[in-house]
Protein backbone atom coordinates (compact mmCIF):
# COMPACT_ATOMS: atom_id res chain seq x y z
CA UNK A 1 0.00 0.00 0.00
CA UNK A 2 1.03 3.59 -0.55
CA UNK A 3 2.18 5.45 2.55
CA UNK A 4 -0.81 7.87 2.51
CA UNK A 5 -3.19 4.89 2.38
CA UNK A 6 -1.40 3.27 5.31
CA UNK A 7 -1.78 6.51 7.26
CA UNK A 8 -5.46 6.68 6.32
CA UNK A 9 -6.15 3.14 7.54
CA UNK A 10 -4.07 3.69 10.67
CA UNK A 11 -5.98 6.88 11.51
CA UNK A 12 -9.29 5.17 10.80
CA UNK A 13 -8.73 2.21 13.12
CA UNK A 14 -7.65 4.63 15.84
CA UNK A 15 -10.90 6.57 15.51
CA UNK A 16 -13.26 3.60 15.27
CA UNK A 17 -15.20 3.11 18.49
CA UNK A 18 -15.10 -0.53 19.50
CA UNK A 19 -16.50 -2.25 22.56
CA UNK A 20 -14.78 -4.23 25.24
CA UNK A 21 -12.02 -6.59 24.21
CA UNK A 22 -12.90 -10.04 22.94
CA UNK A 23 -10.32 -11.95 24.94
CA UNK A 24 -9.92 -15.02 22.76
CA UNK A 25 -10.36 -13.28 19.39
CA UNK A 26 -8.08 -10.35 20.20
CA UNK A 27 -5.41 -12.62 21.68
CA UNK A 28 -5.51 -14.88 18.62
CA UNK A 29 -5.14 -11.93 16.27
CA UNK A 30 -2.30 -10.45 18.32
CA UNK A 31 -0.53 -13.81 18.28
CA UNK A 32 -0.77 -14.05 14.50
CA UNK A 33 0.60 -10.50 14.11
CA UNK A 34 3.51 -11.35 16.41
CA UNK A 35 4.27 -14.54 14.41
CA UNK A 36 4.09 -12.80 11.03
CA UNK A 37 7.80 -12.45 10.38
CA UNK A 38 8.58 -16.05 11.28
CA UNK A 39 5.80 -17.59 9.17
CA UNK A 40 4.30 -14.97 6.88
CA UNK A 41 2.58 -17.32 4.42
CA UNK A 42 0.79 -19.31 7.13
CA UNK A 43 -0.20 -16.18 9.04
CA UNK A 44 -1.60 -14.55 5.91
CA UNK A 45 -3.69 -17.67 5.21
CA UNK A 46 -5.03 -17.80 8.75
CA UNK A 47 -5.84 -14.09 8.84
CA UNK A 48 -7.77 -14.35 5.56
CA UNK A 49 -9.80 -17.26 6.94
CA UNK A 50 -10.68 -15.37 10.12
CA UNK A 51 -11.72 -12.33 8.09
CA UNK A 52 -13.86 -14.40 5.71
CA UNK A 53 -15.57 -16.20 8.60
CA UNK A 54 -16.73 -13.04 10.41
CA UNK A 55 -15.67 -9.73 8.81
CA UNK A 56 -17.39 -7.52 11.41
CA UNK A 57 -15.75 -9.31 14.35
CA UNK A 58 -12.38 -9.25 12.58
CA UNK A 59 -12.67 -5.49 12.03
CA UNK A 60 -13.42 -4.83 15.69
CA UNK A 61 -10.63 -7.07 16.94
CA UNK A 62 -8.20 -5.55 14.44
CA UNK A 63 -9.11 -2.03 15.54
CA UNK A 64 -8.55 -2.89 19.20
CA UNK A 65 -5.20 -4.55 18.51
CA UNK A 66 -3.96 -1.91 16.04
CA UNK A 67 -4.81 0.96 18.38
CA UNK A 68 -1.89 -0.08 20.56
CA UNK A 69 0.52 -1.20 17.86
CA UNK A 70 0.31 -0.57 14.11
CA UNK A 71 3.96 -0.41 13.04
CA UNK A 72 5.04 -4.05 12.88
CA UNK A 73 5.09 -5.98 9.57
CA UNK A 74 2.18 -8.09 10.76
CA UNK A 75 0.14 -5.05 11.71
CA UNK A 76 0.85 -3.44 8.34
CA UNK A 77 -0.37 -6.56 6.56
CA UNK A 78 -3.58 -6.59 8.62
CA UNK A 79 -4.20 -3.00 7.54
CA UNK A 80 -3.59 -4.00 3.92
CA UNK A 81 -6.04 -6.89 4.35
CA UNK A 82 -8.67 -4.52 5.75
CA UNK A 83 -8.11 -2.02 2.93
CA UNK A 84 -8.83 -4.72 0.35
CA UNK A 85 -12.05 -5.88 2.04
CA UNK A 86 -15.53 -4.26 1.88
CA UNK A 87 -15.78 -4.40 5.68
CA UNK A 88 -13.59 -1.31 5.97
CA UNK A 89 -15.80 0.67 3.58
CA UNK A 90 -18.77 -0.55 5.59
CA UNK A 91 -17.32 0.96 8.76
CA UNK A 92 -18.08 4.42 7.37
CA UNK A 93 -21.79 3.58 7.29
CA UNK A 94 -21.97 2.35 10.90
CA UNK A 95 -22.97 5.11 13.34
CA UNK A 96 -21.81 3.09 16.34
CA UNK A 97 -18.29 2.96 14.91
CA UNK A 98 -17.79 6.53 13.68
CA UNK A 99 -19.64 9.85 14.13
CA UNK A 100 -20.95 11.10 10.81
CA UNK A 101 -18.63 14.12 10.59
CA UNK A 102 -15.63 11.84 11.20
CA UNK A 103 -16.86 9.36 8.58
CA UNK A 104 -17.26 12.19 6.06
CA UNK A 105 -13.74 13.44 6.74
CA UNK A 106 -12.31 9.95 6.19
CA UNK A 107 -14.42 9.46 3.05
CA UNK A 108 -13.00 12.64 1.54
CA UNK A 109 -9.46 11.40 2.15
CA UNK A 110 -10.39 7.91 0.97
CA UNK A 111 -11.84 9.14 -2.34
CA UNK A 112 -8.42 10.48 -3.34
CA UNK A 113 -7.17 6.88 -3.59
CA UNK A 114 -10.40 5.10 -4.51
CA UNK A 115 -12.52 7.02 -7.04
CA UNK A 116 -15.21 4.32 -6.82
CA UNK A 117 -15.78 4.84 -3.09
CA UNK A 118 -19.09 6.59 -3.70
CA UNK A 119 -20.55 3.73 -5.72
CA UNK A 120 -19.27 1.19 -3.17
CA UNK A 121 -21.02 3.09 -0.39
CA UNK A 122 -24.26 3.30 -2.35
CA UNK A 123 -24.20 -0.44 -2.98
CA UNK A 124 -23.64 -1.08 0.72
CA UNK A 125 -26.40 1.29 1.80
CA UNK A 126 -28.86 0.17 -0.86
CA UNK A 127 -28.15 -3.47 -1.74
CA UNK A 128 -29.72 -4.72 -4.96
CA UNK A 129 -31.50 -7.50 -3.07
CA UNK A 130 -33.65 -4.87 -1.34
CA UNK A 131 -32.61 -5.84 2.18
CA UNK A 132 -32.48 -2.23 3.45
CA UNK A 133 -35.94 -2.38 4.97
CA UNK A 134 -35.45 -2.42 8.74
CA UNK A 135 -35.18 0.84 10.66
CA UNK A 136 -31.46 0.33 11.31
CA UNK A 137 -30.82 -0.41 7.66
CA UNK A 138 -32.72 2.70 6.56
CA UNK A 139 -30.72 4.84 8.99
CA UNK A 140 -27.47 3.48 7.59
CA UNK A 141 -28.75 4.00 4.05
CA UNK A 142 -29.52 7.66 4.76
CA UNK A 143 -26.12 8.02 6.37
CA UNK A 144 -24.52 6.66 3.20
CA UNK A 145 -26.35 9.30 1.17
CA UNK A 146 -25.13 11.99 3.56
CA UNK A 147 -21.53 10.82 3.09
CA UNK A 148 -21.75 10.49 -0.70
CA UNK A 149 -23.26 13.97 -0.94
CA UNK A 150 -20.01 15.37 0.48
CA UNK A 151 -17.80 13.66 -2.12
CA UNK A 152 -16.92 15.11 -5.53
CA UNK A 153 -19.74 14.58 -8.03
CA UNK A 154 -19.11 11.63 -10.37
CA UNK A 155 -21.42 10.59 -13.16
CA UNK A 156 -21.02 6.89 -12.43
CA UNK A 157 -23.45 7.26 -9.51
CA UNK A 158 -26.32 8.46 -11.75
CA UNK A 159 -27.78 5.01 -12.46
CA UNK A 160 -28.15 3.96 -8.79
CA UNK A 161 -29.55 7.41 -8.00
CA UNK A 162 -32.30 6.89 -10.57
CA UNK A 163 -33.30 3.75 -8.67
CA UNK A 164 -33.20 5.57 -5.34
CA UNK A 165 -35.62 8.18 -6.61
CA UNK A 166 -38.20 5.37 -6.67
CA UNK A 167 -37.66 4.65 -2.96
CA UNK A 168 -40.74 4.58 -0.73
CA UNK A 169 -38.86 6.77 1.74
CA UNK A 170 -39.44 10.46 0.86
CA UNK A 171 -36.14 11.61 2.35
CA UNK A 172 -34.18 9.05 0.35
CA UNK A 173 -35.97 10.22 -2.80
CA UNK A 174 -35.28 13.88 -2.12
CA UNK A 175 -31.63 13.32 -1.28
CA UNK A 176 -31.19 11.23 -4.40
CA UNK A 177 -32.75 14.06 -6.42
CA UNK A 178 -30.29 16.53 -4.92
CA UNK A 179 -27.31 14.32 -5.75
CA UNK A 180 -28.58 13.57 -9.26
CA UNK A 181 -29.16 17.24 -10.02
CA UNK A 182 -25.75 18.28 -8.71
CA UNK A 183 -24.02 15.51 -10.64
CA UNK A 184 -25.87 15.68 -13.94
CA UNK A 185 -26.08 19.49 -14.21
CA UNK A 186 -29.05 18.99 -16.53
CA UNK A 187 -31.68 21.78 -16.55
CA UNK A 188 -34.10 19.69 -18.62
CA UNK A 189 -34.03 16.93 -16.02
CA UNK A 190 -34.65 19.49 -13.25
CA UNK A 191 -37.59 20.98 -15.16
CA UNK A 192 -39.21 17.53 -15.29
CA UNK A 193 -38.76 17.17 -11.54
CA UNK A 194 -40.78 20.35 -11.00
CA UNK A 195 -43.81 18.23 -11.83
CA UNK A 196 -43.18 15.90 -8.87
CA UNK A 197 -45.81 15.81 -6.15
CA UNK A 198 -43.14 15.72 -3.42
CA UNK A 199 -41.94 19.27 -2.72
CA UNK A 200 -38.70 17.87 -1.25
CA UNK A 201 -37.78 16.38 -4.60
CA UNK A 202 -38.62 19.62 -6.41
CA UNK A 203 -36.59 21.74 -4.00
CA UNK A 204 -33.58 19.44 -3.88
CA UNK A 205 -33.46 19.00 -7.65
CA UNK A 206 -33.12 22.77 -8.01
CA UNK A 207 -29.90 22.74 -6.03
CA UNK A 208 -28.27 21.04 -8.99
CA UNK A 209 -28.66 24.33 -10.87
CA UNK A 210 -27.08 26.52 -8.21
CA UNK A 211 -24.18 28.31 -9.87
CA UNK A 212 -25.11 27.15 -13.41
CA UNK A 213 -25.36 30.27 -15.55
CA UNK A 214 -27.10 29.22 -18.73
CA UNK A 215 -30.29 30.31 -20.44
CA UNK A 216 -32.00 26.98 -19.78
CA UNK A 217 -30.97 26.90 -16.11
CA UNK A 218 -32.16 30.47 -15.59
CA UNK A 219 -35.51 29.62 -17.21
CA UNK A 220 -36.06 26.66 -14.87
CA UNK A 221 -35.17 28.72 -11.79
CA UNK A 222 -37.49 31.54 -12.85
CA UNK A 223 -40.29 29.03 -13.32
CA UNK A 224 -39.65 27.50 -9.88
CA UNK A 225 -39.90 30.90 -8.15
CA UNK A 226 -43.65 30.62 -8.71
CA UNK A 227 -43.86 27.20 -7.03
CA UNK A 228 -46.55 27.18 -4.29
CA UNK A 229 -44.19 25.60 -1.77
CA UNK A 230 -41.99 28.01 0.15
CA UNK A 231 -38.92 25.79 0.14
CA UNK A 232 -38.96 25.30 -3.62
CA UNK A 233 -39.38 29.03 -4.21
CA UNK A 234 -36.57 29.88 -1.74
CA UNK A 235 -34.15 27.44 -3.40
CA UNK A 236 -35.01 28.93 -6.79
CA UNK A 237 -34.29 32.45 -5.53
CA UNK A 238 -30.95 31.37 -4.09
CA UNK A 239 -30.06 29.86 -7.46
CA UNK A 240 -31.08 33.02 -9.32
CA UNK A 241 -29.02 35.18 -6.96
CA UNK A 242 -25.91 33.16 -7.76
CA UNK A 243 -26.22 33.91 -11.46
CA UNK A 244 -27.17 37.56 -11.05
CA UNK A 245 -30.93 37.12 -11.40
CA UNK A 246 -33.28 40.09 -11.14
CA UNK A 247 -35.85 40.81 -8.42
CA UNK A 248 -34.38 38.31 -5.95
CA UNK A 249 -34.27 40.88 -3.13
CA UNK A 250 -37.81 42.07 -3.77
CA UNK A 251 -39.15 38.51 -3.89
CA UNK A 252 -37.47 37.54 -0.63
CA UNK A 253 -38.71 40.67 1.14
CA UNK A 254 -42.20 39.85 -0.09
CA UNK A 255 -41.88 36.30 1.29
CA UNK A 256 -40.56 37.67 4.58
CA UNK A 257 -43.75 39.69 5.06
CA UNK A 258 -46.14 36.98 3.89
CA UNK A 259 -48.93 35.44 5.96
CA UNK A 260 -47.42 31.93 6.20
CA UNK A 261 -44.88 31.39 8.97
CA UNK A 262 -42.87 28.77 7.07
CA UNK A 263 -42.68 31.04 4.06
CA UNK A 264 -41.21 33.76 6.27
CA UNK A 265 -38.77 31.24 7.73
CA UNK A 266 -37.75 30.14 4.23
CA UNK A 267 -37.14 33.77 3.28
CA UNK A 268 -34.95 34.22 6.37
CA UNK A 269 -33.02 31.10 5.45
CA UNK A 270 -32.41 32.32 1.89
CA UNK A 271 -31.28 35.71 3.16
CA UNK A 272 -28.74 33.94 5.33
CA UNK A 273 -27.39 32.16 2.26
CA UNK A 274 -27.23 35.27 0.10
CA UNK A 275 -25.69 37.43 2.86
CA UNK A 276 -26.74 40.79 1.50
CA UNK A 277 -26.36 43.55 4.10
CA UNK A 278 -29.64 45.06 2.86
CA UNK A 279 -31.45 42.14 4.47
CA UNK A 280 -30.29 43.06 7.97
CA UNK A 281 -33.31 45.26 8.87
CA UNK A 282 -35.73 42.62 7.58
CA UNK A 283 -34.03 39.85 9.56
CA UNK A 284 -34.01 41.99 12.69
CA UNK A 285 -37.74 42.59 12.29
CA UNK A 286 -38.26 38.82 11.97
CA UNK A 287 -36.70 38.38 15.41
CA UNK A 288 -40.03 39.72 16.71
CA UNK A 289 -42.11 37.28 14.66
CA UNK A 290 -44.86 35.37 16.43
CA UNK A 291 -43.44 32.07 15.15
CA UNK A 292 -40.46 30.62 17.06
CA UNK A 293 -39.30 28.93 13.85
CA UNK A 294 -39.13 32.25 12.02
CA UNK A 295 -37.27 33.85 14.93
CA UNK A 296 -34.84 30.93 15.04
CA UNK A 297 -34.04 31.09 11.32
CA UNK A 298 -33.76 34.89 11.37
CA UNK A 299 -31.29 34.69 14.24
CA UNK A 300 -29.18 32.09 12.47
CA UNK A 301 -29.08 34.19 9.33
CA UNK A 302 -28.15 37.31 11.30
CA UNK A 303 -25.29 35.39 12.89
CA UNK A 304 -24.04 34.40 9.44
CA UNK A 305 -24.38 37.96 8.21
CA UNK A 306 -22.61 39.38 11.25
CA UNK A 307 -19.71 36.96 10.89
CA UNK A 308 -19.45 37.75 7.21
CA UNK A 309 -19.09 41.46 7.98
CA UNK A 310 -16.46 41.12 10.71
CA UNK A 311 -13.05 42.53 9.62
CA UNK A 312 -10.65 39.75 8.77
CA UNK A 313 -13.37 37.12 8.98
CA UNK A 314 -13.30 34.25 6.52
CA UNK A 315 -15.51 35.03 3.57
CA UNK A 316 -18.35 32.58 3.30
CA UNK A 317 -18.78 31.41 -0.31
CA UNK A 318 -22.21 31.01 -1.81
CA UNK A 319 -23.81 27.89 -0.49
CA UNK A 320 -21.30 27.36 2.31
CA UNK A 321 -22.67 24.60 4.54
CA UNK A 322 -22.49 26.56 7.74
CA UNK A 323 -24.61 26.85 10.85
CA UNK A 324 -28.07 27.04 9.37
CA UNK A 325 -27.59 24.29 6.83
CA UNK A 326 -28.18 24.45 3.10
CA UNK A 327 -31.83 23.47 3.07
CA UNK A 328 -34.73 25.84 3.21
CA UNK A 329 -37.06 24.81 6.05
CA UNK A 330 -39.91 22.66 4.86
CA UNK A 331 -41.96 21.69 7.89
CA UNK A 332 -42.90 23.34 11.12
CA UNK A 333 -40.02 21.86 13.09
CA UNK A 334 -37.30 22.04 10.44
CA UNK A 335 -35.72 25.31 11.49
CA UNK A 336 -35.29 23.99 15.00
CA UNK A 337 -33.52 20.80 13.96
CA UNK A 338 -31.73 21.45 10.68
CA UNK A 339 -27.97 21.34 10.64
CA UNK A 340 -25.68 21.48 7.66
CA UNK A 341 -26.89 18.77 4.81
CA UNK A 342 -28.91 17.47 5.54
CA UNK A 343 -26.91 16.58 6.03
CA UNK A 344 -22.27 18.57 6.93
CA UNK A 345 -20.46 20.72 9.42
CA UNK A 346 -21.65 20.80 13.01
CA UNK A 347 -23.14 24.12 14.00
CA UNK A 348 -21.50 26.11 16.76
CA UNK A 349 -24.03 28.39 18.41
CA UNK A 350 -22.70 31.94 18.49
CA UNK A 351 -23.08 34.29 21.44
CA UNK A 352 -26.38 36.09 21.18
CA UNK A 353 -24.67 39.43 21.76
CA UNK A 354 -22.72 39.26 18.51
CA UNK A 355 -25.80 39.29 16.29
CA UNK A 356 -27.05 42.82 16.46
CA UNK A 357 -26.23 46.03 18.27
CA UNK A 358 -29.62 47.57 17.57
CA UNK A 359 -31.61 46.09 20.39
CA UNK A 360 -30.61 43.59 23.03
CA UNK A 361 -34.28 42.99 23.77
CA UNK A 362 -34.94 41.93 20.19
CA UNK A 363 -32.17 39.39 20.22
CA UNK A 364 -33.03 37.99 23.62
CA UNK A 365 -36.57 37.38 22.45
CA UNK A 366 -35.17 34.54 20.37
CA UNK A 367 -34.02 32.15 23.07
CA UNK A 368 -30.73 30.34 22.95
CA UNK A 369 -32.66 27.10 22.60
CA UNK A 370 -33.97 28.27 19.25
CA UNK A 371 -30.49 28.57 17.74
CA UNK A 372 -29.05 25.29 18.89
CA UNK A 373 -28.41 22.99 15.96
CA UNK A 374 -28.39 19.26 15.66
CA UNK A 375 -25.20 17.25 15.97
CA UNK A 376 -23.19 16.31 12.93
CA UNK A 377 -25.13 13.00 12.74
CA UNK A 378 -27.49 14.61 10.27
CA UNK A 379 -28.33 11.52 8.30
CA UNK A 380 -31.82 11.58 9.82
CA UNK A 381 -32.43 14.77 7.89
CA UNK A 382 -32.82 14.88 4.19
Amino acid sequence: MEVPVIELVRDLVREVKVGAANGEGDASLQGLIDDFQSSAAVVKRDLRRILEKDPAAFLRSACRVLKSSSQSPGALWVMELLWSNPVLVGSLSEPELLPLDTAIAFAKRWAEYDPMLDIKLLHLGFPSDGTAELDGDIMRAKRVLAIVSELPASRHILVPLVNLMRSPDPKVRSKAASLYGRTSQNPDWVRKRLGEMDERVRANALEGLWGMDSRSARAVLEEAVCDPHHRVAANALIGLHRIGGQDVTANLQRMAHGPEAMSRAAAAFAMGQILNADFKPVLESLLKDTSPHVRSQALRSLIRLKRQQQPGAKTLPDGDLEAAGHRAPEQADDTAREGPADEAAEATPAPIAEVSSTSAAEVSSASAAEVSSTSADKEVQE
